[in-house]
């Protein structure tokens, strides 16, 4: 087993439950997402089947921010109070997979409780941006994760609370010129593609 699973502060005595796909079976758990103050670009690690388990009310009410969520040509904002809740925008679910800035008004933390959803897992990617995150909760470099965007794509990575990209350009095949970037667990991240493709990973739990 990949010894970076659920990293980020998951339940010692997690639980092994059955999956709906034959060929795993998830973990539950849970996540401590740390936020700095300012934009962060994270994503949810955990499927929450909860009623509105994954909704960003559930995972952000107790702090105050807005979460920014990529539509296609801009960001449309959702802003929240911490015991109020959402005061403007959509209470959408966030879930595993998709990357969105939060911009916190401090430095903070929030917890995700759920499924880590293991077994085969795919994410269809469009030509132009897409803002993703790893939907099996793992940490590593690209070609662990098993993401390889085709030639002439470009990674980026976000410094969060200090604010930047870092870009990582590919051939294509896995070939990373200059490097290939590493994600952390509940981190999202942008990939420029070039043309779609299908990102696929199968991590499995014995």
């Amino acid at each position: 087993m990949n010894k970076n699973i659920l990293a980020l502060s998951v339940a010692a005595a997690a639980l092994a439950s059955s999956a709906t796909a034959a060929t795993s079976s998830n973990i539950v758990g849970y996540v401590k997402l740390n936020l700095k103050k300012g934009l962060n670009l994270i994503s949810n690690p955990l499927s929450n089947t909860a009623a509105n388990g994954n909704n960003v009310s559930t995972i952000f009410g107790g702090i105050d921010c807005s979460v920014l969520q990529w539509n296609g040509t801009g960001f449309t904002s959702t802003d929240i109070l911490a015991g109020v809740g959402i005061v403007g925008g959509s209470d959408f679910a966030l879930t595993p997979g998709k990357g969105v800035f939060v911009d916190s008004a401090a430095d903070a933390s929030v917890i995700t409780v759920g499924d880590a959803l293991v077994g085969t897992q795919a994410q269809a990617l469009i030509k132009g941006n897409n803002f993703v995150a790893s939907i099996i909760p793992i940490s590593g470099t690209a070609t662990d994760l098993g993401l390889q965007p085709p030639d002439g794509s470009t990674v980026l990575t976000w410094s969060n609370g200090t604010g930047g990209y870092t870009a990582f350009d590919t051939l294509g095949d896995g070939i990373w010129p200059t490097g290939e970037p590493s994600f952390a667990v509940g981190q999202g991240f942008v990939v420029q593609a070039a043309g779609p493709f299908t990102w696929t990973k199968t991590f499995t739990v014995n």
